[in-house]
């Protein structure tokens, strides 16, 4: 996700995995790109062992060329800003063996939660390194401040790490972590605690009730736990209109907990029931949290692939596919902003028109339904349908662009399809390409300072694209905050 524009970067031609005629990404594009999007999972075109090695070795290229400072911040902002965590905590711990200037400091800033250190340690094992001197009392220095609370959560009981090995390894100490040691446990009074601790059914029901009744749940954790109560032998659709529907569209808990549309619709997708006051419930917090969004002026084309490969999932953690992902954004904009148009493809291209007071989730559905769009990948009639100038120009895919006459002469190489728009409407529209599939290569190049390349769909994407249109690049803006 970033405005690269290194005017030393040459553009040069390459071919997708179906063929089609496409760009190289520079090395820190690429890197960034598989920074920012924290997967490293077996892919539709890609295994998740092939995606690791791939980024390791663009890790050194990019640490040859910037410094293993630059891969530190990085990594920072990919945590704390970004909110990141699989590809950013290896890349913590490939910086374990190098040496930087505050190192030590690097590893006392970079945790978010105490289950990073334990992760980064899993990860040392996986790729054979031991433990430098500057990571254990950067950890240490970190682990000395945690509360009782945050000890007795993140126990991690169970873990081949958990919180007495990385306290032992680091040699952390502070009066909690003393109590801590000596078996004196502070349990944190959250609904985790209160449902684990029930001895029955019957004790874990009594607890889901006291804690919805009483409002004790925050309102991530209400999304989450939608299922559990809604399967309480107690939750009757007059319970559930008068305690849960309530606090699900509670504009002031959505606004302060600053949950966004995609949480919502992944509530909708796990929560696994037809029950219609919850259905309706989320679909009024769906449309409430895009006030959440930012607001992104101008006229706005959205673009979506509903092509064969864009149906597989966007994590193998998620029952939710990458298609679905991109059309919760798509509506998510076409909520927060008033001049949004959307255009979906596949061998073919479809403009479709929504009434935005309709059911969200069906708007979403008719959003991915093919409808004829075919399962290929040709960007081409999608930009042929476009006949007015927009500002902003969001494409959301892949980008395994279609080898030219793969289809019976119907599919052409994605190459120059936004430069011709482009030129046919003497326009220069930002394109934030959505590469969702975070492969090596694009359909635009990167040296057009108004192509910015993006490789995950989140409100923390979304938070800097204000930046981007601002012409700052991504680069000097981690160089500029951070200062290792």
């Amino acid at each position: 996700m970033a405005n690269f524009n290194q005017n030393d970067t040459a553009t040069i031609k390459t071919t997708s995995f179906e063929g089609g005629q496409v760009y190289t990404k520079s090395p820190i594009e690429e890197w960034l790109n598989f920074l920012f999007s924290s997967y490293l999972e077996d892919a539709y075109y890609e295994a998740a062992e092939v995606q690791r090695k791939r980024f390791l070795e663009l890790t050194e290229q990019v640490a040859d060329k910037y410094g293993y400072e630059f891969v530190a911040k990085c990594a920072i902002f990919a945590r704390q800003e970004l909110g990141l965590r699989s590809v950013a905590q290896l890349t913590a711990a490939w910086l374990n063996n190098k040496q930087f200037e505050g190192k030590r400091r690097f590893f006392s800033d970079f945790p978010h939660r105490p289950d990073d250190v334990a992760e980064i340690f899993a990860a040392l094992e996986v790729i054979g390194q031991k433990y430098s001197h500057a990571l254990n009392r950067g950890f240490a220095d970190y682990l000395s401040t945690l509360s009782e609370y945050s000890i007795g959560k993140y126990q991690m009981k169970g873990k081949k790490w958990n919180m007495h090995d990385i306290i032992n390894r680091t040699h952390a100490y502070s009066v909690a972590i003393d109590e801590y040691q000596k078996g004196i446990t502070y349990t944190p009074d959250t609904w985790e605690t209160a449902i684990s601790g029930a001895k029955s059914q019957e004790e874990k029901e009594a607890e889901w009730k006291r804690l919805v009744e009483s409002g004790r749940l925050g309102y991530l954790a209400l999304l989450r736990n939608i299922r559990n109560i809604c399967d309480c032998s107690f939750a009757s659709d007059r319970w559930i209109a008068d305690f849960l529907v309530p606090q699900l569209t509670n504009r002031v808990a959505i606004k302060s907990s600053l949950v966004f549309p995609y949480q919502i619709y992944s509530a909708a997708k796990n929560c696994d029931t037809t029950n219609p006051f919850v259905r309706l419930a989320l679909n009024t917090a769906f449309k409430i949290s895009v006030s959440n969004m930012p607001v992104i002026d101008g006229k706005i084309a959205v673009i979506l692939d509903v092509s064969g490969s864009m149906e597989y999932p966007i994590s193998f953690r998620s029952n939710i596919s990458i298609k679905e992902a991109g059309a919760v954004y798509a509506a998510a904009l076409m909520l927060a902003n008033p001049d949004v148009h959307f255009i979906k493809f596949g061998n073919y291209a479809k403009e479709c028109h929504f009434h935005m007071n309709d059911d969200v989730f069906h708007i979403i559905n008719q959003m991915i339904d093919n409808e004829k769009c075919g399962y290929g990948t040709d960007i081409r009639p999608a930009f042929s349908l476009m006949t007015i100038t927009y500002d902003k120009i969001f494409l959301i895919s892949d980008m395994q662009i279609m080898k030219p006459d793969s289809w019976g002469g119907y599919m052409y190489g994605g190459i120059s399809t936004y430069l011709e728009y482009c030129q046919a409407y003497n326009c220069t529209p930002e394109l934030y390409s959505f590469d969702l599939g975070n492969y090596h290569s694009q359909i635009a190049p990167s040296s057009n300072p108004n192509v910015h390349l993006l490789t995950s769909l989140s409100e923390k994407t979304f938070k800097m694209i204000n930046l981007l249109s601002q012409g700052e690049s991504i680069v000097d803006y981690i160089n500029n905050v951070y200062d290792y």
